[in-house]
């Protein structure tokens, strides 16, 4: 007898569920969209008055390392906290304190009174605040959303974080030109309040919160460590973006000397450098967000990522041409962004949930860690020779790394087929 009902054949899949019906992930987007295009704007604010005040490719390295620095010292300690804290109440707090720094930034801007010295406290300041709010924001998006949607989730946050990284630059240059780098540091700020309400008001999953509360700092950090050490794809992972942070994304701090000392563009050709970057990076997260929740796909993708910014970044130490460079950057961008977010991705498919804010907290220890040093040495060997030849060889560093991951990858693939092939004998 008919009922009238349509049944789906036993075969057929259940349509795939949006990530964007998730009212949790959507207001967690829309608050980190608008603070990250505020970072943005600080930040090329940051490296353009660094290099006014000092001409200097070193100080220019070093200003944006502080930015960074801390996270590889703090950063694992960070990450027990962030293990054992209030999140919501946690993340807050170092919202508001992250604003106020801003604040400060443009009072002084205005009042002509910043000089390096406030730089180098205010960026370090950003760096303390930084490498505590890291390991956090990590851990706040599996509280968020289902772990179905995890994958997704890390891609499409990165999305954000790079389409901000396209058009913050881009404004920065503008509103830097036209009004000062005081009005820059205004809008970071002001960019802080949204994130702020999202945060009071979104919707976190408890019951899924790491908890470390009964071990000591030191000894819940041993075990992360111990456990990181011990894991070959956490031990892989980590190794190569911290490597490639180290020497590539270090190289893409010290734009501000390629925009005007090797092409003479000033702060809108920096701008423009910027954003070509961003345009690689957010074709690199639209990528990576089709791809299937699977860790060892996201390792490969940072090792095909690793080789797309080593080509770009050597092909950055020939090019003659602006325009030839706003390209290779571009490549470089798509390549970085693909180290960064498939090793994050990679690592938060993996890792045991009570351990996720010491692991991640040892993930941007070694990137942004990578980044501080990586920024410091890169800028005094720029200052001693010619940039350019400092960008190949980071280039061919970089494509060394890559094919070392390559053949680590390929060792390990078939070490398991020959498990998987005596198991079944």
């Amino acid at each position: 007898m008919k009922t009238g009902k349509s049944v789906l054949p036993p075969t057929a899949e259940p349509p795939r569920k949006s990530i964007f019906q998730d009212r949790n992930f959507v207001l967690f987007l829309v608050g980190q969209c608008i603070t990250t295009q505020g970072l943005w704007v600080q930040k090329i604010a940051m490296s353009w008055l660094a290099w006014s005040l000092t001409g200097s490719p070193f100080w220019t390295g070093l200003i944006a390392a502080l930015n960074f620095a801390p996270a590889f010292i703090l950063g694992p300690v960070f990450g027990v906290m962030a293990d054992r804290v209030n999140l919501r109440k946690t993340a807050v707090t170092l919202n508001l304190m992250m604003a106020a720094t801003a604040f400060l930034l443009m009072i002084l801007s205005m009042a002509g009174q910043i000089n390096l010295f406030w730089m180098v406290v205010l960026a370090g300041t950003n760096g303390v605040l930084a490498s505590a709010m890291t390991p956090v924001r990590l851990s706040l998006v599996p509280v968020i959303v289902q772990r179905e949607f995890m994958s997704r989730a890390v891609a499409y946050a990165a999305m954000n974080f790079n389409i901000s990284r396209l058009v913050g630059p881009a404004v920065g240059g503008v509103v830097i030109a036209t009004w000062g780098t005081g009005a820059a540091f205004m809008i970071n700020a002001a960019s802080y309040i949204p994130m702020i309400f999202v945060l009071a008001t979104v919707k976190i999953h408890v019951e899924r919160a790491p908890d470390a509360k009964s071990k000591r700092v030191l000894a819940a950090l041993v075990d992360g460590a111990n456990y990181a050490i011990h894991h070959p794809m956490i031990r892989s992972v980590l190794a190569l973006s911290c490597f490639v942070a180290l020497v590539g994304t270090g190289m893409v701090e010290l734009m501000p000397v390629f925009a005007e000392a090797v092409y003479d563009r000033g702060v809108t050709g920096l701008g423009m450098l910027a954003s070509a970057s961003g345009v690689g990076a957010v074709a690199s997260t639209f990528m990576l967000s089709r791809i299937k929740s699977d860790p060892v796909a996201f390792q490969r993708v940072t090792i095909i990522g690793a080789f797309a910014a080593g080509c770009g970044m050597l092909g950055l130490g020939f090019a003659p041409w602006y325009e030839l460079a706003v390209m290779l950057v571009a490549i470089t961008g798509f390549g970085l962004t693909a180290v960064g977010v498939g090793s994050q991705t990679a690592l938060q498919l993996t890792v045991d949930n009570k351990l996720r804010g010491r692991v991640m907290s040892f993930w941007s220890a070694t990137s942004f860690g990578g980044i501080a040093v990586g920024g410091m040495m890169l800028g005094a060997i720029s200052e001693a020779g010619h940039i350019q030849y400092t960008a190949r060889g980071s280039g061919a560093l970089i494509l060394c790394a890559a094919i070392v991951g390559l053949w680590r990858l390929y060792r390990v693939g078939t070490t398991d087929a020959k498990s998987a092939t005596e198991t079944a004998k």
